[in-house]
């Protein structure tokens, strides 16, 4: 799994253009955003409370994550705690394995819940477990406690030119 800081990516290509991103990065990203965690309750139960419409930068550092099939792979990703998981995020509320995200033929990309135990989220609504459902460019994921958003290369390159190291970075060349 390749992941990076959504802030180092940004650095990285500061005064790229988007053809120069596509090139380097031709996947599509989940990015982790930041959050408050919080624990179970005593009672064992886990509260989940829905993602933000909205990325929240000031809560702390997103994660970029990309969607890269390996070649000879099943043509899927698992995403969840479990050691070897395609995309791992340890996070006590994700099942071991919690989403599966697959590309079709057409290289748009699915998710579906892997029958979890606290549950998925596509854009608010609760996803089916079992069921895929094709994902848009900015489409807002919640597995669990966990949030995330899915991104073309296009929509990513528009998120790192509006973070605060690309436009710090930008400001400060000759």
């Amino acid at each position: 799994m390749t992941s990076l800081l959504l802030s180092v990516l940004a650095r990285m290509h500061r005064g790229a253009s988007f053809a120069d991103f596509e090139a380097a990065h031709p996947h599509r990203w989940l990015v982790w955003e930041p959050g408050a965690w919080k624990p179970p309750s005593k009672t064992g139960e886990t509260l989940t409370a829905l993602c933000p419409s909205s990325p929240l930068p000031a809560l702390g550092e997103a994660l970029t994550l990309a969607l890269r099939i390996r070649p000879g792979g099943s043509g899927q990703l698992s995403l969840g705690r479990a050691p070897g998981s395609d995309l791992e995020i340890n996070d006590a509320t994700l099942s071991s394995v919690h989403l599966v995200f697959m590309q079709t033929d057409a290289h748009r990309w699915t998710a579906r819940d892997a029958h979890s135990r606290n549950g998925s989220w596509l854009n608010g609504t609760a996803m089916e477990p079992g069921s895929p459902h094709l994902l848009e460019n900015g489409a807002r994921i919640q597995a669990a406690q966990v949030c995330l958003t899915f991104y073309e290369p296009r929509g990513l390159f528009a998120r790192l030119q509006a973070h605060p190291s690309y436009l710090v970075a930008a400001q400060l060349q000759p």
